[in-house]
């Protein structure tokens, strides 16, 4: 689905928003001069972005045929937790979105930022009127949460585990 027919920029980009066939929108960028996710992983950066759906073999194929990426599942508790790769290079993640914990939330992407301390910038953004939605947890790839703006959009942060 396109939510919006692609616009360009001049000197910068071209840019379209889409929806895939579950209705996670998404955007698309190209580049025509102005760079993209250049800085990856560092404190206050993109560092992962990740699919929340409950058709994840379709986003398999759509994602796949779209970009050409491919899927590696591995288990992760009850669930199998989807890593996409492109050319051999991990891209983004894929997250089922089995029980109840969901209710009646939308596909979406969920992107992370990196952060040093996940508990001090979800304490900084209760401070700055933002909410925290899913509070400090420690994963096997380090300490996440997600957090509200005061607008209401809504991200996640992943930093290092707590020794």
């Amino acid at each position: 689905w396109i939510l919006s027919e692609p616009i360009g920029v001049p000197g910068s980009r071209r840019t379209a928003l889409l929806a895939d066939p579950a209705g996670a929108p998404f955007g698309v960028w190209q580049s025509l001069g102005m760079p993209g996710a250049e800085v990856f992983d560092v404190p206050g950066s993109l560092t992962w972005p990740e699919l929340a759906t409950r058709e994840w073999d379709g986003a398999k194929e759509f994602y796949g045929s779209v970009f050409g990426w491919t899927a590696d599942d591995q288990p992760m508790g009850p669930i199998n937790y989807t890593t996409w790769h492109l050319d051999g290079r991990p891209v983004a993640g894929m997250m089922p979105m089995i029980g109840d914990d969901w209710g009646d939330l939308q596909p979406h992407w969920m992107v992370y930022f990196a952060v040093s301390d996940t508990d001090a910038v979800a304490d900084g953004a209760q401070r700055l009127e933002g909410l925290v939605s899913v509070p400090p947890t420690d994963l096997t790839r380090g300490r996440f949460a997600v957090l509200t703006d005061p607008q209401g959009a809504f991200f996640s942060i992943l930093g290092a585990t707590p020794p």
